[in-house]
């Protein structure tokens, strides 16, 4: 049945995505003989819905005639009660056609004359503002709906229906609107907002012929009677226009001060107004100073109205949702007019110290904290205590509030660059802030590529490394601790190890590991100790669904952090960032593809690393020494491995690091010779798992021992004898692939025969770092001419 319908539907799809021009040219004169008959509406209205699905899933746009376009228009623009549906039909086939030249509309559609029906026009906005401001349309339109809007002898819908219109003309086409027409609707504004009335209006549902009517007053959230000015708090059964005229300006105040403020500010820019923006000639203030100071007690009141405690549990809803607004506007206000300051800042001072103390509304401080960020320098006070409310307490309860989590990041990232250089919360709370992504990985990890960056210092990159590598840790963590409720008590040291994450929470070994990775503040360590045994403890959660696609977002995070690394770093940190990475290279959370992308990034940025950072080779001779030296750390990292051989081979001279002297030549080479017998031998008698990937490595060896011979030629005849031992083990050996064999045999040979000629070899195994560029290919001194020459040479004595 349901597959049956599913056909129906995609053949109902097709037949109107192909329809023909005689087709949609049937239609349109089928509705215009039937339109305006009443024993037939319903066959319009079936015809009305058929084209408006030709419309919506035809791909290239057809033509209508002229009449039928301009009979739509006239159907949106009376709205005929008895014709709703047609009209609204009508509208969205409009919205699907707009904008359109002048001449195609008919001449209804655009209003010159004064005299013209408001009522009409105000039906039509929608079209106007998709209409845009081709030909005029809505620059001239700008006017009557001011006058329309401040206008008492208009109907109020027409005033609301104006309001919204510019509304929207100040977020679309902003430029049109002039200082008088924003001064104008900001004085209706005030005017709505202040003076609605606080009596009910009556049920429009019953008619009482006899009976007196008494209407009674609006009420407070509490249920007692209002006193004081109507706002969008006050409760009543049913509305009168103003009080809808009062709360629709209350719904659009923020828009239509941010938009109009961005107008005046950007327009006495222009002008050469350097005036301060908070004196009273500024031309800002001129605009809206009516509308700031009623706003203001607007505002006020609902605060007010705020502190009483609902009668109906729904309205608590409704009291959020305003205070959040109210907030919003006030910040926006103190913008506009930097002298309201200090008397807003008091009440917002107010709302913080009683909402901080519910947690129920946690969300309402993120508005507060963006107003502590705009102002608080202005009243000298310092908003670290909400900071750290909202980042160490809020953030480390509620990690797991979809609506909590999304405000965060967004005012993370709009504030990314006050956060970074007037606050500590970056540098101090991002593990916590991690937390947001470890638990939801797929929701915002484009947000935490633009945020990574401004999270990294010098003091807290290494640390952030450890936290992206073991970010699933984390992930499994906070799931666990979510699953027991964060009640589950250590059980106290068992002989026994762990068989589940539930097990290793409640095990008192782990359970410190557990609490690392689910830490507030940073600075507490890198990482922990003992993290291999960790990682086996919770390994029965790597097929986790959310485990799995945290795994999948830290290679794009690990990269963003290298980028920002290699652009940024010192050569102190990259020396205490290598002994990090020879480390974590092999203690990495086991995902077989986690490891392998982890792995692949480590190995790729190390070569990038030495490259920009050449001068770590000489610093940290000692961990590379010691890592290169043991063939054990080859196992699972045979990519990594070969890129820290072929460094030291490519670095360690003094063309990269004056201190670079024989001495350390001498100790490299002494680490690389019994390495490469070493591994010689063993791929020679095939103990290895990866015999492809051994073999790089000894050829790289090879290399990286020439290269060192070259530059200290002492070392010549120990190196020619290393490289031909090797030929000779690789030659002597019938236990591995040959293709292997002959490939190290030959590279063996080739080395051996350049070493031959040291100075030669010099040159060849040490090619200057112009090599990268076209010029040194076109040098006559270059290595590519010397080879050309003594190429010709041979070829002509031969």
């Amino acid at each position: 049945m349901a597959m049956s319908m599913i056909q129906m539907i995609d053949t109902i799809f097709q037949q109107a995505k192909n329809a023909t021009q005689e087709e949609i040219d049937s239609i349109c004169s089928r509705i215009l003989d039937s339109l305006y008959v009443p024993e037939q509406s319903g066959e319009s209205l079936n015809l009305l819905r058929q084209l408006f699905l030709i419309l919506h899933v035809s791909q290239t746009e057809p033509c209508l005639p002229k009449k039928f376009i301009a009979t739509m228009v006239n159907m949106v623009s009376s709205m005929d009660r008895e014709k709703t549906k047609e009209c609204l039909l009508c509208k969205q086939m409009m919205t699907e056609l707009l904008p359109r030249e002048r001449e195609e509309l008919g001449p209804d559609f655009y209003t010159e004359d004064e005299r013209v029906d408001p009522k009409s026009v105000a039906n039509s906005f929608t079209l106007y503002r998709i209409q845009g401001n081709k030909n005029k349309c809505i620059e001239k339109l700008i006017p009557q709906a001011v006058r329309w809007m401040t206008s008492e002898n208009v109907e109020p819908m027409v005033q609301r229906q104006a309001f919204s219109f510019l509304v929207a003309v100040s977020l679309q086409h902003r430029l049109l609107l002039t200082e008088g027409s924003i001064k104008q609707c900001s004085r209706s504004m005030s005017e709505w907002m202040m003076s609605a009335s606080l009596q009910q209006a009556p049920n429009p549902y019953t008619i009482k012929i006899f009976k007196k009517d008494q209407n009674s007053v609006v009420t407070e959230v509490d249920g007692t009677p209002s006193r004081n000015f109507f706002t969008v708090l006050n409760i009543g059964q049913y509305y009168t226009e103003d009080q809808f005229l009062n709360i629709y300006s209350f719904s659009m105040l923020y828009k239509w001060l941010h938009h109009c403020f961005s107008v005046e500010a950007s327009s006495s820019a222009r002008d050469g107004d350097q005036s301060d923006s908070s004196s009273t000639s500024s031309p800002v203030h001129r605009v809206f100073d009516i509308l700031v100071n009623k706003s203001i007690d607007y505002c006020f009141r609902i605060l007010d109205q705020c502190d009483r405690k609902p009668k109906v549990p729904s309205d608590q809803d409704l009291q959020n949702a305003c205070l959040l607004e109210t907030v919003n506007v006030l910040d926006l206000i103190c913008k506009i007019d930097t002298g309201q300051i200090s008397k807003v800042f008091q009440e917002i001072r107010r709302l913080y110290n009683r909402l901080s103390q519910d947690s129920s509304k946690s969300r309402l401080l993120l508005p507060i904290l963006q107003f502590y960020m705009n102002h608080s320098k202005a009243v000298l006070h310092d908003p670290q205590e909400a900071y750290k409310l909202v980042f160490h307490v809020v953030l480390s309860r509620y990690y797991m509030d979809n609506a909590l989590v999304f405000d965060i990041v967004m005012f993370l990232r709009q504030n990314l660059e006050a956060l970074c250089h007037d606050t500590k919360i970056l540098s101090t709370y991002f593990p916590n802030i991690f937390k947001i992504l470890a638990w939801n990985p797929r929701t915002y990890l484009s947000e935490f590529e633009e945020l990574l960056p401004a999270l990294m210092s010098p003091s807290t990159a290494l640390e952030i490394l450890h936290v992206l590598l073991d970010l699933p840790c984390m992930t499994i963590a906070l799931e666990v601790t979510e699953r027991l409720g964060g009640k589950g008590e250590p059980l106290g040291q068992s002989d026994t190890d762990p068989t589940s994450t539930v097990e290793a929470f409640q095990h008192l070994f782990y359970r410190p590991m557990f609490n690392f990775f689910t830490r507030v503040e940073g600075g507490h360590g890198d990482t922990i100790n003992r993290l291999a045994s960790f990682h086996s403890a919770v390994k029965d959660m790597s097929q986790h669904p959310r485990v799995i696609v945290c795994s999948q977002t830290v290679p794009v995070l690990l990269r963003v952090w290298f980028e920002v690394v290699l652009e940024e770093g010192t050569t102190d940190f990259a020396a205490h960032l290598l002994p990090v990475l020879l480390e974590r290279s092999a203690l990495l959370y086991d995902m077989p593809d986690f490891k392998t992308d982890i792995k692949r990034i480590l190995s790729e940025n190390v070569v990038r690393l030495f490259k920009r950072f050449p001068q770590i080779l000489v610093e940290e001779q000692t961990e590379i020494q010691d890592f290169i030296t043991s063939v054990s750390n080859i196992t699972g990292r045979e990519e990594f491995f070969a890129n820290m051989v072929w460094a030291v081979g490519e670095y360690c001279s003094s063309t990269h690091d004056d201190r670079c002297n024989t001495d350390i030549i001498k100790r490299f080479f002494d680490t690389l010779e019994p390495l490469t017998y070493e591994m010689s031998a063993m791929v020679s008698m095939g103990r290895v798992t990866c015999p492809e990937g051994h073999a790089k490595i000894i050829s790289i060896l090879m290399s990286s021992i020439a290269k060192l011979s070259s530059r200290c030629q002492d070392l010549i005849p120990r190196a020619v004898l290393c490289l031909s031992k090797v030929s000779q083990q690789q030659q002597q050996c019938g236990a591995q692939d040959p293709e292997i064999q002959d490939a190290l045999v030959s590279r063996s040979q080739h080395l051996v025969n350049l070493l031959q000629i040291p100075n030669f070899a010099a040159v060849v195994l040490n090619p200057s770092p112009e090599i990268h560029t076209g010029r040194w290919h076109l040098d006559s001194t270059g290595l590519p001419s010397m080879l050309r020459g003594v190429h010709r040479i041979i070829a002509s004595d031969s």
